[in-house]
């Protein structure tokens, strides 16, 4: 075989390699970006103070001080978290890393894995917040944060927790100018 006669069969040889690779390799979605820290303080229901920053848990809103339920929201993370806890902020691909205030956006996970923002949603004491549905970008825990939720919004949009709308309920109850006619 003569030099034209090896030139083409490497042409030959190389052409059938390229057909055996693959077009295109698929996009791989990195995880979420995860950092370990520790919590310094509780702020509210949905805010804690670490040794990151100050972080808004993403997805969920609590009752805001002064308000009906703030106390029990920001004691059910206080009972998840101690100062000098472990936690884990994890930042979901394509969400903002920080808010209007400058608070990082974080979910946050407590060493043994417990979801703070689910443990607030499910007591009743938070509703999820700030997600796909309300013009925010989605986030991975959205359908079960949406589907954990006991709580209510008002209609200027303050959260009602359970606690605070039963016993919004047993007063209407009592000041009710005309019950209804019992047996």
């Amino acid at each position: 075989m003569g030099k034209v006669g090896g030139a083409a069969l490497a042409v030959v040889f190389a052409v059938l390699l390229a057909g055996c690779a693959p077009a295109e390799l698929p996009e791989v979605t990195p995880p979420p970006a995860a950092a370990q820290a520790t919590l310094v303080s509780v702020i509210d229901g949905d805010t804690i103070e670490s040794s990151a920053g100050t972080v808004r848990i993403i997805g969920i809103d609590a009752p805001e001080r002064d308000e009906c339920g703030y106390a029990e929201a920001a004691a059910q993370v206080s009972a998840l978290l101690s100062p000098g806890a472990a936690i884990t902020l994890t930042l979901p691909d394509g969400e903002n890393d920080t808010d209007r205030y400058g608070r990082l956006l974080r979910y946050v996970d407590t060493a043994d894995g417990v979801d703070v923002g689910m443990s607030v949603l499910t007591a009743g004491l938070a509703v999820a917040r700030y997600d796909s549905l309300d013009g925010y970008p989605a986030h991975p825990r959205e359908a079960q944060y949406r589907a954990g939720q006991t709580a209510t919004l008002t209609a200027d949009g303050a959260v009602t927790t359970v606690a605070c709308q039963a016993a919004a309920d047993a007063a209407r109850g009592h000041l009710d100018p005309d019950p209804a006619p019992t047996g």
